[in-house]
């Protein structure tokens, strides 16, 4: 029972934490790109590339890692909005911004998870 309750508790505060991106994205943007979308999938993408490495080198408890990985970190970045988003692009034949959306989140999210690595290796050395 400890294990689900540290996924429903970490993917509520991670799916809020993402509405309120979304929320802050609307104010300062007007462009139809999925800018709230991509900020949290790279956002994401730097936390679980850091709390990987920082975890590596401590001993923290199953629950507190399915708290972060499989609650938070799955409830803030949104794989499934992301692949709505670029079929929608698709379907409305807006090629460019397609492969844009699809280049900028998958290597840009490869390259935060990898910086979040490093900074967390950086910044927490044994």
């Amino acid at each position: 029972m400890g294990k689900l309750f540290a996924v429903a508790t970490g993917g509520a505060i991670g799916s809020v934490a993402r509405y309120c991106i979304a929320l802050i994205s609307a104010r300062l943007t007007t462009t139809n790109f999925p800018l709230a979308t991509l900020t949290a999938n790279l956002a994401g993408s730097l936390l679980i590339g850091f709390f990987w490495a920082y975890f590596d080198k401590l001993h923290i408890s199953n629950e507190f890692r399915l708290f972060i990985f499989t609650g938070f970190l799955g409830g803030f970045t949104t794989f499934s909005t992301f692949t709505r988003e670029s079929v929608q692009f698709i379907k409305t034949g807006e090629t460019y911004h397609a492969i844009a959306y699809l280049m900028a989140s998958n290597l840009l999210g490869l390259a935060m998870v990898a910086a979040g690595f490093y900074l967390s290796h950086r910044l927490f050395r044994p």
